[in-house]
């Protein structure tokens, strides 16, 4: 609520601007001309159309029927043109090496929370294990949604705390920040998960929630082919279709 005080008071104070107010307007225009809402030529202006515009908008997103742009409504046409703009790409498929099981692992796939939501940051792996060196390196290419997507590639590597006939157990790993993490490879069935214990701490990590997760590593066509679901009835919500 503070934020989007802040984030009104804001608005109103770029109102007094009128060639930043126009800019601003400008892109409001293309937001609601992109959804469907038939505004054009993009003038720059709070004009009779465009106000209609953000009233059907408002209808449809729930929000306050006003015609007016407040903040609550400019926040919703940034975050439905972020959904618009989103990247879905296709995942590498999972395999799972597990013929020299004794010495030598290797698995691959992308990871999805047990739950199965996939949130806003993709990640695949490829998990090598090597017993005589008691450890398992874990190469994650990780692509977040950002407004601008950004690619990021992390290596973690794991020291081995159990390695039987039917599972390989690391022990928990505090390389990454405000998070410690457990891996789980198991031979029958075939399951990679990872267990990741969230942390508030002083510093860097005082605003982080605890919070316990599971992920379990999946066939990346699977999850791309939710996430193309996703995406499309996302867009069905936000697009204006004539009936």
């Amino acid at each position: 609520m503070a934020l989007d005080k802040k984030g009104q008071e804001e608005l109103d104070e770029l109102r007094k601007n009128p060639e930043e107010f126009r800019t601003l307007m400008t892109g409001v225009q293309i937001f609601l001309g992109r959804f469907g809402y038939g505004v054009g030529p993009y003038t720059g202006t709070l004009d009779q159309s465009t106000k209609q515009a953000l009233k059907a908008y408002q209808e449809k997103s729930g929000l306050s029927q006003t015609g007016d742009l407040d903040f609550p409504t400019l926040k919703h046409l940034t975050e439905d043109d972020r959904v618009l703009n989103r990247v879905v790409p296709f995942l590498p498929p999972q395999t799972f090496h597990d013929q020299e099981w004794g010495q030598w692992v290797e698995v691959q796939g992308s990871w999805m929370l047990k739950e199965g939501n996939t949130d806003d940051v993709l990640q695949t792996s490829r998990i090598t294990c090597m017993k005589a060196f008691k450890r398992c390196i874990d190469s994650t290419a990780s692509l977040v949604n950002s407004n601008v997507p950004q690619l990021k590639v992390h290596t973690h590597v794991y020291d081995i705390q159990e390695w039987d006939d039917a599972n390989i157990v690391s022990a928990p790993y505090d390389g990454e920040a405000c998070a410690v993490s457990i891996l789980r490879i198991s031979r029958n069935p075939q399951l990679v998960t990872r267990f990741l214990s969230l942390q508030g701490k002083p510093g860097p990590c005082a605003k982080v929630q605890a919070e316990d997760r599971q992920y379990v590593l999946e066939d990346g066509p699977k999850i791309y082919q939710i996430l193309r679901m996703q995406k499309s009835e996302a867009i069905q919500q936000i697009l204006q279709v004539a009936k």
